[in-house]
């Protein structure tokens, strides 16, 4: 009987086997999560930013996240910049703010070290001549500052006009010395009096609340690239010192290259200063002189509220030569003359030069060709350089 009743359980058991559970008959899941990028991000993967180099300073080290908010609409950089040199870490919060597809606020506030010059070579190109020959183009001061621009954007494909109006709070004092002991190390020129030893000029210490106003051109059509930016400041009479006059100054920055015959290139280089009522503090000067502007003139000898300088540059490459790597090498012909003074601009100084190089490296020297020439212009000079185009 048990064995009828086993054989029993076997046939029901073949006739109807166990199933296990088949995961491969669930119907899939067609819900998603969406994923958003974390408005606050780390530049290089750390939050470093592009260092810089120069006699006063030393090593400045930007570090700090960036925020991104809103579609990209607000763009904030929160840092912290730490300038060997001095031993100071700097806080500031700089970024822009996108109002529509036609208008922009771009804002900063924190303390740091600010110069007028930084026209003559970009940041790269002048940490790399600080750092290699000693040879630092820019003047000076420390400063607390906050300042804010409304700037609406018009134009074409080929003209691009941006107007501009803001204010500025800040407040000035000197940094550096007259007469240095030390200064950061480069690879040539740190014992150098005009070199990585070169005094800064002191300012006045005192604050500043002006408006700005201005616009910028942008031009790019068949060859031609060229900018021009204007703008003007009106600072208001302070309260707290004597010396807080107010003060109105026009800044005027010009750029323009273009072809001329086969390969050859003219670019022209302009910038001024000019100040109206009683002459400016010096945190408010401009300065000539040295490799980049008049090269028979020590390097930022001419300084002042009052400043002109015109350059024009035509570059003969030889397309004959081809050089594996750099390409062709050429010849360039350099006229160039500016002064700066308080008050006005006095008579302008004149180079006339010759140059010769291989992509972006080049060697001019320069004479100054008037018969009474200026005390603080040489006969003629030698400079070794980099040129960038626009």
């Amino acid at each position: 009987m048990k064995t009828h009743l086993v054989a029993a359980v076997a046939l029901v058991a073949l006739a109807c086997p166990l199933r296990a559970q088949d995961t491969t008959s669930v119907e899939p899941d067609t819900t998603y999560v969406e994923y958003r990028e974390s408005p606050i991000r780390l530049p290089m993967g750390i939050g470093l930013r592009v260092p810089s180099y120069d006699r006063v300073n030393g090593l400045t080290l930007p570090w700090g996240p960036e925020m991104v908010l809103g579609d990209d609409k607000v763009q904030l950089d929160a840092l912290v910049s730490y300038r060997s040199n001095l031993g100071k870490w700097d806080p500031s919060l700089e970024g822009s703010i996108r109002l529509g597809t036609a208008d922009e606020v771009k804002l900063y506030a924190g303390r740091g070290t600010f110069t007028n010059d930084g026209w003559i070579r970009s940041d790269l190109l002048n940490s790399a001549a600080v750092l290699f020959v000693g040879s630092d183009a820019r003047n000076y001061y420390r400063a607390d500052r906050a300042s804010l621009r409304l700037i609406h954007t018009l134009g074409t494909s080929a003209v691009t006009l941006t107007p501009f109006i803001g204010g500025n709070i800040e407040r000035d004092w000197s940094t550096g010395s007259i007469a240095p002991q030390k200064a950061p190390w480069s690879f040539f020129g740190r014992k150098g009096n005009l070199r990585m030893l070169r005094p800064n000029p002191p300012v006045l210490k005192r604050r500043i609340n002006s408006i700005l106003g201005g616009s910028g051109i942008q031009i790019s059509r068949a060859g031609l690239e060229g900018k021009l930016d204007v703008s003007v400041e009106h600072a208001f009479k302070g309260n707290q010192t004597p010396v807080e006059s107010a003060f109105t100054q026009t800044t005027i920055d010009s750029r323009v290259k273009f072809p001329t015959f086969g390969s050859q290139t003219f670019e022209f280089k302009g910038h001024a200063l000019l100040a109206g009522g009683d002459i400016l503090p010096p945190q408010r000067f401009g300065y000539l002189g040295g490799s980049g502007t008049l090269a028979t003139v020590n390097l930022l000898a001419l300084g002042g509220d009052n400043l002109l300088y015109l350059m024009g540059d035509y570059v003969i490459p030889i397309d004959r030569v081809v050089l594996p790597f750099v390409g062709s090498p050429f010849v360039a012909l350099t006229y160039a003359a500016g002064n700066a003074g308080l008050g006005s601009i006095p008579t302008l100084i004149q180079n006339v030069g010759i140059g010769a190089g291989v992509s972006l490296f080049r060697v001019d020297y320069s004479i100054d060709p008037a018969s009474n020439r200026s005390p603080l212009s040489r006969r003629s000079a030698v400079t070794f350089g980099v040129s960038l185009s626009l």
